[in-house]
């Protein structure tokens, strides 16, 4: 991607500005844990001054959800990309793993990134992330059969077990060297391979507590879907 050392003027270069800031987000997160990152060498790496990012992002935590929404949205057009397959489990746990940088960001998001948001930031994050829910619940109602409106209920589930498998497969150090010997090597778990063993169970409980649901119109009505669901899944 093309550098722009001068100050970025036109919606153009501003908007190659923020991609930019973005990627160097990016490339220090994949080195380093959150709370390593720094606004400074960020701001360092795309040859501006940390007073010229806060034009974009206000904070860290500002840069950072705007990461995850890219990064959730890269996720879903991989999964509109893949064949349909009989086993759903297998192919959305290996969609996601292969997502690193997105189940990272996911694992902290309620935790550290939403943590300082003002009401109005918060709302206005929330309801960007709704088109992309749209998207998601319909690739899941692909993959199983089943309405939009139950693949937007279904997502708070899927995002659980994200959460949980991520945290529980990857320990600190100190854990992860107490538990390299027998016979505490069965603590070690493999991160697609768990999220794969949860969501086999979840969808299977899912189908069969659900089959005879009436579909919902993939239609206007899904925009309602989004608002009847909203307290069952929390994308962010």
């Amino acid at each position: 991607m093309t550098c722009i050392r001068q100050r970025a003027k036109s919606p153009q270069q501003k908007a190659l500005r923020r991609q930019q800031i973005l990627d160097a987000a990016a490339g220090y997160f994949a080195e380093a844990p959150f709370e390593q990152v720094s606004l400074h060498d960020i701001a360092q790496r795309v040859g501006i001054t940390k007073a010229a990012l806060y034009r974009y992002f206000r904070n860290k935590e500002a840069l950072f959800l705007a990461l995850y929404h890219q990064q959730m949205e890269q996720l879903i057009e991989h999964g509109e990309q893949l064949p349909p397959a009989d086993d759903a489990a297998a192919v959305c746990a290996q969609a996601l793993a292969e997502e690193t940088l997105f189940c990272r960001l996911n694992a902290i998001l309620h935790t550290v990134l939403e943590r300082n948001l003002s009401e109005d930031e918060a709302r206005n994050f929330k309801l960007g992330l709704l088109p992309l829910l749209q998207r998601f619940a319909t690739l899941i109602s692909r993959w199983l059969n089943i309405s939009v409106a139950e693949g937007v209920e279904l997502l708070l589930h899927i995002q659980q077990a994200m959460i949980g498998c991520w945290h529980i497969c990857h320990p600190s150090k100190t854990v992860a060297a107490a538990i390299a010997e027998p016979p505490l090597t069965l603590f070690q778990l493999e991160f697609a391979a768990t999220l794969q063993q949860h969501l086999s169970w979840l969808f299977a409980g899912y189908k069969a507590n659900h089959k005879h649901r009436s579909d919902i119109p993939n239609s206007a009505d899904n925009s309602d879907s989004l608002s009847t669901n909203r307290n069952a899944y929390d994308p962010g």
